[in-house]
């Protein structure tokens, strides 16, 4: 091609070719560590919303039956011919100590020595409404209950009855936690029964989590071994440690079931055995070292209650 036939088909472009063509610029690329900036924002999206799904989801379900009745209906006092005799009788005073009466039932092994005769009271509270004498008395036998001290409990059998009642004196006050433990002789009647724990789930709010199967040498070991701890319970003091964690127990030689020994801030150690409080500075390493060992060497489960026993999660 000559230069003359060059220059006419180059007159020939649409004049807009052209300019396009001169004024050409490269598309920037946008910077690589926005990509991967992006990528890394969507996978740590991923990531949270599978750690929050695990913390809410941390425990599995472990549904009950509901055994509290939510009624408004007011339970009715039974009638005095519908009652126990530990029931109707449940007033035992003896050496200026008022005892009540109560399930707990001592095997005839268990009895020791023979206290006092005393008369046993009672009330009738159907009687009182028809505006009789309500006050009833039976004749009993008191006696010692081997290993406990008769400043905390002691037997009771009724006249007429083969069977002995444990009758609890609930304003005993040990002085140390040692006393405590060696009137009450719990090293043989104490049983632990579970552990409860306040969960804070992140989108539901706060479960109740059960642990099961406790090492009981922990709980001696970090929590019950302080012997000369002093009974600091104050009955008018309601600003107290807050609790951390809730052991239940039982004694039920005494006929005290799922009672609490409630782990609390700052080292104290509460519970309600023989109705009453008594609390005892064990130590905060101690508390947190047991608390620890119960979140993260113990397998637990969130308890949720339901009135149809159909919904009950099978043992």
């Amino acid at each position: 091609m000559n230069v003359k036939k060059f220059s006419d088909a180059m007159s020939e472009l649409d004049t807009k070719y052209v300019e396009e063509a001169l004024n050409y610029k490269k598309k920037a690329k946008k910077p690589i560590w926005i990509k991967w900036g992006a990528m890394a924002a969507c996978f740590c999206l991923v990531l949270s919303g599978v750690l929050l799904y695990e913390a809410e989801n941390r425990y599995p379900v472990k549904v009950l039956p509901n055994s509290t009745d939510y009624s408004d209906e007011i339970a009715e006092v039974p009638r005095w011919e519908d009652m126990e005799v530990y029931q109707q009788y449940y007033e035992i005073t003896l050496n200026e100590i008022e005892y009540d009466a109560n399930r707990g039932e001592i095997s005839i092994e268990q009895i020791g020595t023979e206290i006092s005769d005393v008369i046993a009271k009672g009330w009738d509270e159907y009687a009182e409404i028809d505006g009789k004498d309500a006050e009833r008395y039976c004749r009993a036998t008191v006696y010692e209950i081997q290993g406990i001290s008769t400043q905390c409990a002691v037997a009771v059998q009724y006249e007429g009855t083969n069977t002995y009642y444990a009758a609890v004196n609930s304003l005993y006050r040990p002085e140390t936690l040692g006393q405590f433990i060696e009137d009450l002789d719990l090293q043989n009647n104490l049983i632990v029964n579970w552990a409860s724990y306040d969960y804070h789930k992140p989108i539901s709010g706060f479960a109740s989590i059960r642990f099961e199967h406790l090492d009981t040498n922990k709980i001696w070991d970090l929590l019950l071994s302080n012997t000369t701890a002093i009974n600091e319970y104050d009955d008018l003091d309601f600003e107290k440690p807050d609790a951390i964690l809730d052991i239940c127990v039982s004694v039920p030689l005494l006929g005290y079931e799922n009672i609490s020994l409630s782990i609390r801030e700052e080292g104290y150690i509460i519970t309600n055995i023989l109705s009453t409080g008594k609390m005892f500075y064990v130590g905060e390493e101690n508390t947190k070292a047991f608390v620890d060992y119960v979140l993260d060497e113990c397998d637990g489960y969130e308890i949720v209650y339901s009135s149809n026993p159909s919904d009950s999660t099978p043992e």
